[in-house]
């Protein structure tokens, strides 16, 4: 891929993330406001849940995705270099979401959509990383690959009304961290890109999809769809992930935030570990360059 393309891809990203922004704008005039009148307080085993979350589980993924992205630099690989910009995306989102709390003391709606397409970008990258490697290792038959393709986005179609079901709901807590205010919203905004804009966003894909890969067998045409596809299962698994965390701990948002960032422990460190099992020279040389 030319840097021509390249930028034009990064381009359409970035223009896909930031438009449910005017969108919703546009429908509800604007997008809120980032302070909330009722918040929850937490009690100490939620602090203890939040302090952990905050400074052992995030800083440990966050050291994992910069290790991965040193063992993934340069390489050739077309599944690599999506899992590179893939977890790149994941760390702007984290930093810019970062910044904004230690500007602002609080998280912001803008702030916080970042961070969530950072996520979005880091799923669909790991999927296409899959499909990808799947395609070129076992599968290895066009016609087999195309079916599969189809068979896969008519599910995630029928899967992708089950978000469309759930009604937005704000809230949100404050805490006090070592003598430090911590408060974090689950904003409307948020949470209706969750659960209207992905799930419609991801029908699309699917769609895409399944007209692409059900008309030809064509390798580049296939690889198209494996774009489409992967683009639809990383936006619905996150629109399902936050969904199902905020749903199970309506009450308690403590707990959504620790088990979100877990999920991103254990999913990075599942990375790791293949890279480490798998590619171990790939590790091995990032190493010696810093001896």
């Amino acid at each position: 891929m030319s840097l021509r393309q390249t930028l034009t891809l990064i381009g359409l990203i970035l223009l896909g993330g930031l438009l449910p922004i005017p969108v919703y704008a546009a429908r509800y005039g604007s997008l809120g406001v980032s302070e909330m009148a009722q918040l929850q307080t937490i009690n100490s085993s939620e602090l203890l849940a939040l302090t952990a979350s905050l400074l052992i589980v995030k800083p440990i993924y966050m050291f994992l995705s910069v290790a991965i992205l040193l063992a993934l630099w340069g390489r050739a690989s077309l599944s690599v270099r999506a899992l590179f910009w893939g977890f790149s995306a994941l760390i702007v989102g984290e930093l810019i979401c970062g910044a904004t709390f230690f500007a602002f003391q609080r998280e912001l709606i803008v702030s916080e959509h970042i961070h969530s397409f950072g996520m979005m970008i880091e799923f669909s990258a790991i999927a296409f990383a899959l499909i990808h490697f799947l395609d070129r290792r076992a599968v290895q038959n066009p016609i087999r690959i195309s079916s599969t393709f189809s068979f896969i986005a008519a599910l995630g179609i029928l899967a992708s009304f089950l978000p469309l079901a759930v009604s937005p709901s704000p809230s949100g807590y404050h805490a006090d961290i070592f003598g430090y205010p911590y408060m974090y919203a689950r904003f409307e905004f948020n949470q209706w890109v969750e659960s209207r804009a992905l799930p419609i966003a991801s029908i699309f894909f699917f769609s895409l999809t399944l007209l692409s890969s059900s008309r030809t067998t064509q390798p580049k045409i296939l690889n198209v769809a494996n774009v489409f596809l992967s683009a639809g299962i990383g936006l619905l698994a996150f629109s399902i992930l936050r969904l199902s965390l905020g749903a199970l701990f309506a009450e308690r948002l403590v707990w959504f935030e620790f088990w979100e960032e877990a999920t991103q422990l254990i999913v990075i460190s599942t990375i790791a570990f293949l890279l480490w099992q798998f590619k171990r020279v790939w590790i091995q040389e990032r190493v010696a360059l810093f001896r």
